[in-house]
């Protein structure tokens, strides 16, 4: 018998039973009973011919061979979206100039971005970070997007989110 493939839809299921811990949520979350997840990775633990599961009535925890195959898992699937990706759109270049608060282009944003520039390399993102109090005006100018926050009923824009600020000191 020859090598065995990784089959990305068994990988896909492997990675949602190792994140949620449950084949039960897996399911949910790829919209599939959780005996075709079951199935899944009895296929993939037979094609590799070892356990990837610790599997009781209440817990589903990774073997060892689990733990190893998890990041290879994530990077083929991540590798194949990038593919993916690359053939289905166009080449898009040239640069977005985007205006954001300290917190946001420092904690939140540089995930996005990276994950953004894998799928646009063409894409250069110039950013400014701040206080975004008079970035809305610039819009169009000197900006092309501006994530700001403004008090509730105020200012113009797409809603993202609401965030409950807290103080400490």
């Amino acid at each position: 018998m020859g090598t065995p493939d990784l089959d990305p839809d068994l990988l896909k299921a492997f990675v949602a039973v190792a994140d949620l811990r449950s084949f039960t949520r897996a399911a949910r979350l790829l919209h599939r009973t959780q005996s075709a997840i079951s199935m899944q990775i009895r296929r993939l633990e037979e094609r590799l011919g070892t356990a990837l599961f610790h599997r009781s009535t209440v817990q589903v925890e990774l073997s060892p061979a689990g733990e190893n195959l998890l990041d290879y898992a994530r990077r083929i699937l991540a590798l194949q979206a990038e593919a993916l990706a690359s053939l289905r759109t166009p080449d898009l270049a040239g640069t977005v100039r985007l205006g954001v608060m300290d917190d946001y282009g420092t904690q939140v944003l540089p995930g996005l971005l990276a994950a953004f520039t894998r799928s646009y390399p063409q894409v250069q993102v110039a950013m400014e970070t701040g206080l975004t109090g008079g970035m809305p005006e610039r819009l169009g100018a000197d900006l092309d997007l501006v994530v700001a926050l403004h008090p509730e009923g105020s200012g113009e824009g797409q809603f993202l989110c609401r965030e409950q600020p807290c103080w400490a000191t």
